[in-house]
Protein backbone atom coordinates (compact mmCIF):
# COMPACT_ATOMS: atom_id res chain seq x y z
CA UNK A 1 0.00 0.00 0.00
CA UNK A 2 1.84 3.43 -1.33
CA UNK A 3 0.73 6.47 0.99
CA UNK A 4 1.43 9.90 0.32
CA UNK A 5 1.40 11.90 2.82
CA UNK A 6 0.95 16.13 2.44
CA UNK A 7 2.33 18.14 5.07
CA UNK A 8 0.66 21.85 4.67
CA UNK A 9 -1.40 24.49 6.47
CA UNK A 10 -4.77 23.39 6.35
CA UNK A 11 -6.46 23.09 3.24
CA UNK A 12 -10.37 23.62 2.07
CA UNK A 13 -12.14 19.70 1.25
CA UNK A 14 -12.09 21.01 -2.44
CA UNK A 15 -8.40 21.57 -2.56
CA UNK A 16 -7.76 18.35 -1.05
CA UNK A 17 -10.33 16.86 -3.41
CA UNK A 18 -8.74 18.06 -6.13
CA UNK A 19 -4.98 17.34 -4.85
CA UNK A 20 -5.77 13.77 -4.27
CA UNK A 21 -7.46 12.55 -7.53
CA UNK A 22 -3.79 14.35 -9.27
CA UNK A 23 -1.35 13.06 -6.82
CA UNK A 24 -2.94 9.16 -6.67
CA UNK A 25 -4.07 9.18 -10.61
CA UNK A 26 -0.15 10.17 -11.42
CA UNK A 27 1.16 7.89 -9.20
CA UNK A 28 -0.86 5.25 -10.61
CA UNK A 29 0.05 6.01 -13.96
CA UNK A 30 3.56 5.99 -13.28
CA UNK A 31 4.06 2.40 -10.98
CA UNK A 32 0.86 0.83 -12.17
CA UNK A 33 -0.60 0.56 -8.46
CA UNK A 34 -4.21 0.47 -9.11
CA UNK A 35 -5.68 3.58 -7.32
CA UNK A 36 -7.85 2.13 -5.02
CA UNK A 37 -4.69 0.95 -3.26
CA UNK A 38 -3.04 4.42 -3.00
CA UNK A 39 -3.49 6.25 0.35
CA UNK A 40 -2.75 9.91 0.49
CA UNK A 41 -2.95 11.59 3.98
CA UNK A 42 -3.75 15.20 4.95
CA UNK A 43 -1.92 16.64 7.58
CA UNK A 44 -2.96 20.05 8.07
CA UNK A 45 -1.52 22.90 10.34
CA UNK A 46 -3.05 25.71 12.05
CA UNK A 47 -1.74 29.66 11.40
CA UNK A 48 -0.44 29.27 15.18
CA UNK A 49 1.44 25.84 14.14
CA UNK A 50 3.75 26.85 11.58
CA UNK A 51 6.06 29.34 11.35
CA UNK A 52 8.72 31.36 8.62
CA UNK A 53 11.48 33.21 9.30
CA UNK A 54 10.94 32.87 13.10
CA UNK A 55 7.81 34.46 12.92
CA UNK A 56 4.43 32.22 13.51
CA UNK A 57 1.73 32.71 10.40
CA UNK A 58 -0.82 33.49 13.12
CA UNK A 59 0.86 37.10 13.53
CA UNK A 60 1.80 37.29 9.95
CA UNK A 61 -0.36 35.17 7.81
CA UNK A 62 0.52 34.45 3.97
CA UNK A 63 -0.28 36.99 1.90
CA UNK A 64 -0.97 35.24 -1.23
CA UNK A 65 -1.43 31.19 0.27
CA UNK A 66 -5.43 29.59 -0.40
CA UNK A 67 -6.56 27.44 2.03
CA UNK A 68 -9.00 26.95 4.70
CA UNK A 69 -7.41 29.54 6.99
CA UNK A 70 -8.56 32.41 4.34
CA UNK A 71 -11.84 31.90 4.20
CA UNK A 72 -14.53 34.00 5.67
CA UNK A 73 -16.06 33.42 8.52
CA UNK A 74 -13.51 30.24 9.64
Amino acid sequence: MPAIIIHSLELTDEQKEVLADKYITIFSELTKVPKDRIYLFFDGYTLDNAACDGILFSKRPPKFAVGKFSQKGV
